[in-house]
């Protein structure tokens, strides 16, 4: 393993933050995992060094889409006109595209897109069930992949790959969780086993040379990047830039516990009152 500098640790999370249970009992006898978050110090990246993939396996019972949500609409309404205007509306791919809400949308606004995930339960046929690969369709003038990075192990060398399935050539639009927004909300509840990379704006303009555009969306919690695809490189840390991680991460939660715990001490006293 390359050297790294742990910033952040917590034993025993749920595996996944995103499945549904038949039961309470059966949600929490879930199957959990530990958190070791480092800091590499070669990349610079964040990722979870205690996470196994062997432990995630995704099913139906397997839900996270957001787009019920009318805020969350207006976003993918924004991230919808950021692909127009930097790939067009012709032959792109949405690798990852889950339960297809967003690949629905774009086709309906007249986009050209076809969809990879093998745990797709839809009936578009613009969607295949199975991995984005070399040979899967023509060349794509542009990949989107959004909310799949920060759970895919060895982020850098999987974007390697999706460059050869399009021939090395092609625009990317990436959208993942912004570690920044978490460290300074201090978003404890944002940091779970599923995701085992954290990603700041800083990292992808060292993974990409040729970035077009690149900020922060929705409030500022999401980052997103626009590359050439050709220009990925396997990134150097910035050693004036490193993850500064808050060494109060954790304090809402701590607050909360011990106001809890106050609470019930004086209920527990106001009981034996009564009595």
């Amino acid at each position: 393993m390359n050297k790294a500098r742990e910033i952040y640790k917590i034993d025993q999370l749920p595996i996944f933050q995103n499945r549904m249970y038949d039961s309470k009992e059966d949600a929490i006898a879930c199957p959990k995992g530990d958190v070791r978050l480092v800091e590499d110090l070669e990349t610079g990246l964040v990722y979870n060094a205690a996470f196994s993939l062997e432990l995630m396996v995704y099913d139906r019972n397997y839900q996270n889409e957001q787009a019920v949500s009318p805020l969350f609409q207006r976003h993918l309404e924004t991230v919808e006109r950021k692909i127009d205007r930097s790939m067009g509306k012709d032959a792109l791919v949405e690798v990852g595209c889950g339960k297809g809400y967003f690949l629905e949308m774009l086709l309906a606004k007249g986009f050209e897109v076809t969809g990879f995930d093998p745990t797709y339960e839809g009936a578009n046929l613009n969607v295949k069930r199975q991995y984005f690969e070399p040979g899967a369709v023509e060349q794509a003038n542009g990949l989107i992949l959004r909310h799949v990075l920060e759970h895919i192990e060895n982020p850098v060398s999987f974007l390697a790959l999706l460059k050869e399935a399009n021939g090395g050539i092609g625009k990317i639009y990436i959208e993942v969780p912004c570690f920044d927004w978490i460290c300074e909300h201090k978003a404890w509840f944002d940091i779970f086993y599923e995701h085992v990379n954290y990603f700041r704006l800083a990292d992808f303009n060292r993974i990409f040379t040729g970035v077009i555009d690149s900020g922060k969306v929705f409030g500022g919690q999401y980052l997103y990047v626009i590359a050439e695809l050709s220009s990925l490189i396997m990134p150097t840390i910035d050693m004036n830039d490193r993850v500064d991680f808050p060494s109060d991460f954790t304090i809402i939660l701590q607050n909360r516990t011990e106001q809890n715990s106050h609470l019930g001490r004086r209920i527990q006293r106001r009981n034996i009152c009564l009595i």
